[in-house]
């Protein structure tokens, strides 16, 4: 039985092995190909569009721009490779535990919810990108010189708040295919969204609260689109099931 035990241990780890080698190979190309090509493309980009007028980027550190575009390819990569992550996580919980034993994901199922995934997270930065940071930005600058301060941000911690913010609505607009999720495999009810529902709105807007400056209305634009998106996934649901 000892012998069993570990020849199975150990044929696990090698697919594990073999797995996280593809998983390394998938985001090292994403990686190299996105600092070639597009990386410092994408920082140009970012300055020009969501940095206000009237304020300046330093860098502090003589490899600093190397390290955020090094930063900014290697999470190209990571999102290149998350669907296969996310595939292999899946699988593995399915063969090896009974955590996921209730569960049954055909490919084509798996297919639509990475693509409408993708989508609604592209949405989400979108409507980050366009909308809800230019404004953000905007009021954050004009409290500084209100105040005389004169506007010298880092690079990195810049570009690095961008894509935080951007991440975090990327999320947000997740929420009907998360709740979908959860009622289309039986982990809870409609009737429970429907029951706590003041109660995620108080959430939302607590969320908007932490993540805006103390402003109204740029914390509005934060909980009023996880409001909408929450009564969305509601009727999505609702129909759906």
């Amino acid at each position: 039985m000892s012998d069993f035990t570990l020849t199975e241990l150990a044929e696990i780890l090698v697919a594990i092995r073999v797995k996280l080698i593809r998983i390394f190979i998938i985001i090292a190309i994403g990686w190299s190909v996105s600092f070639i090509s597009i990386s410092n493309d994408v920082i140009l980009k970012i300055k020009s569009d969501l940095l206000p007028e009237g304020a300046n980027l330093i860098y502090k550190a003589p490899l600093e721009v190397m390290m955020l575009r090094l930063k900014i390819s290697l999470l190209i990569g990571f999102l290149i490779a998350l669907p296969y992550i996310i595939y292999l996580t899946y699988k593995t919980l399915k063969d090896r535990t009974e955590i996921l034993s209730n569960f049954s994901i055909s490919k084509s199922q798996a297919a639509v919810y990475v693509i409408v995934s993708s989508i609604l997270f592209v949405l989400g930065v979108a409507y980050g990108y366009m909308l809800m940071l230019p404004i953000f930005l905007q009021f954050l600058y004009e409290s500084a010189r209100s105040q005389g301060v004169l506007a010298f941000y880092s690079l990195s911690a810049f570009i690095n708040f961008i894509v935080l913010m951007l991440s975090i609505f990327g999320l947000i607009f997740q929420m009907p295919l998360f709740m979908y999720f959860l009622v289309r495999n039986g982990i809870t009810r409609l009737d429970t969204f429907k029951y706590y529902r003041r109660h995620f709105y108080v959430g939302f807007f607590i969320i908007g609260a932490i993540i805006t400056p103390p402003d109204v209305f740029t914390q509005l634009m934060v909980g009023l689109p996880m409001v909408l998106f929450f009564e969305i996934s509601i009727l999505i649901v609702r129909i759906l099931t």
